[in-house]
């Protein structure tokens, strides 16, 4: 999936605009990753942390990734997101 990022006191006005170019955003809180959002995401209210979708694991291993079933998965290096994926 392609993403970018969003702060999660972001608007949902500025995550409208940031989804025209990509599937996803990836909303970080203070200092990590909290969620992730989608269109699907937009018609709900609040701040972008607030609608997020929090159901993700970053860098699990296949099992904990099969045994939790997150709805997405974020794989990191340094720290940042590169690889973006719905959940298996």
């Amino acid at each position: 999936m392609e993403f970018s990022s969003i702060g999660a006191e972001d608007s949902i006005e500025e995550a409208r605009s940031r989804l025209e170019s990509c599937d996803a955003l990836v909303v970080w809180g203070a200092e990590i990753m909290i969620g992730i959002m989608t269109k699907e995401h937009l018609e709900r209210k609040g701040s972008c942390g607030q609608v997020c979708e929090l159901d993700i694991l970053i860098d699990p291993d296949p099992a904990k990734a099969a045994a939790w079933r997150p709805a997405y998965i974020i794989i990191t290096e340094d720290g940042e997101p590169v690889i973006l994926s719905r959940g298996p």
